[in-house]
This record gives C-alpha cells, sequence and structure tokens, in this order.
C-alpha cells in the first residue's frame, strides 16, 4: 500500500513540474546517458573531473577544435574552443562522488549534431 500512495504522491508531483524540469529530473537519473536539452548536450558520467576534463580536451583535438580559453578548479571546469565560426562550450561539474556532468553547446542557440558529435567523442574516452 506504501508503495502505491509513493508512487502516486510522486506522479502528481512530476506532472506539476512544467516544462523542461520534468526532462532534467527524467534524464539525469541514468548515468551514461545524455539528452539535448535547450541547445545542450548534457549527461552525467561515472568519472573524475580530472578525467572528463583531459577526455573534453583530447577530443577538441581529435576534432580540430583549437582550445581558446580553458578554467578548471576542484568542483568545475570550461573549455571554449571554436568550430568553423561557432564557439563550442563544454562544461563540466562534479555533481558527486567521482560523478560529473558534461554539457557541449554550440553555437549561440545550439546545434544539436555539432554537440552531440562532440559529445560522443568525449564519452567515448571515459
Amino acid at each position: 500500500m506504501r508503495i502505491v500512495l509513493a508512487a502516486a504522491l510522486l506522479s502528481v508531483f512530476l506532472m506539476s513540474v512544467a516544462g523542461c524540469g520534468a526532462v532534467i529530473v527524467g534524464g539525469g537519473a541514468a548515468l551514461g546517458t545524455y539528452a539535448y536539452v535547450n541547445g545542450d548536450a548534457v549527461g552525467s558520467y561515472d568519472s573524475s573531473l580530472d578525467n572528463a576534463y583531459a577526455a573534453s580536451k583530447a577530443a577538441c583535438s581529435e576534432l580540430g577544435i583549437p582550445i581558446v580559453k580553458e578554467r578548471k578548479d576542484n568542483s568545475e571546469a570550461r573549455i571554449q574552443g571554436k568550430m568553423g565560426g561557432d564557439t563550442v562550450t563544454i562544461a563540466l561539474e562534479l555533481v558527486g562522488m567521482d560523478i560529473t556532468e558534461i554539457s557541449v553547446r554550440v553555437g549561440l542557440f545550439g546545434q544539436e549534431d555539432a554537440a552531440r558529435r562532440i559529445h560522443n567523442a568525449i564519452t567515448s574516452r571515459l
């Protein structure tokens, strides 16, 4: 009975959450998968920030994306590069013990195919 009640309450709560928030809640549940949300390819991975950062830089090198700006601290990192005339932004955030969220955006409004290609190149190195 408690399980049914909990499921019903969870369903009501999820229905009350509007728009993209519900997508993010559902998308963040599984490690190793990503979703394209609001112009960003975003996913969480079983990887330290250092490993994800190194994988991101290696992916940029492989794909011919020159890095023009980068910064990293203990909990987050950001890499900016250029692909054609577009800015590529890779944001990394340590969200748990060796769990890193990786977000890739290409251009001002986001280019899904390019973001997915970069994201796949990063995750293949994790």
